[in-house]
């Protein structure tokens, strides 16, 4: 949450000619709920359920940009959907920077907590081994969007899979 996902995946998608999903969106339109709903009436292991059906109904999809949630790594299965879909970028941020990024949020069911900065290392420690299965790693602090979307353009048109940035 935070590192730009979204950003970057719509301008990437756009650079590329690709279409651009994000899986929150995708599992909002499904549910007909907001994530935030899903969190609080449902919880996280239904809202788990329903992404890991996201990944499965994109199966064989092409040129396509896909944004996840941070949490999808948190099930080995979803890594393994993630890689048959195509090339993993890990957009990275320090907690701090997150934090600030979204701090003014109020749809960030995980952050509802009494010290959000301290949830966001949390979070980060939890699924950082998961997080280095990515092909690629970005470190996003002090880039702006464009930025990272020609680091990404010119690593992957190279060939560097498994290059850390």
């Amino acid at each position: 949450m935070g590192s730009g996902k979204t950003a970057v995946g719509k301008r990437l998608a756009k650079r590329l000619g690709y279409t651009f999903l994000d899986t929150d969106l995708l599992i909002e339109e499904k549910t007909g709920k907001s994530i935030s709903d899903i969190f609080s009436k449902d919880g996280e292991d239904y809202f788990r359920d329903i992404e890991t059906l996201i990944l499965t109904e994109l199966t064989g999809i092409n040129d396509h940009v896909i944004a996840t949630g941070g949490g999808i790594v948190t099930r080995k299965e979803n890594i393994r959907r993630l890689r048959e879909l195509g090339f993993i970028i890990w957009l990275k941020a320090s907690p701090e920077t997150i934090f600030k990024r979204v701090s003014t949020k109020t749809h960030r069911p995980l952050l509802k907590v009494d010290n959000p900065l301290e949830q966001i290392k949390r979070l980060m420690s939890q699924r950082e081994q998961s997080y280095s299965e990515a092909d690629l790693t970005i470190d996003t602090d002090g880039y702006e969007v464009d930025d990272i979307v020609n680091i990404i353009i010119n690593k992957t048109a190279n060939g560097s899979a498994a290059h850390k940035e």
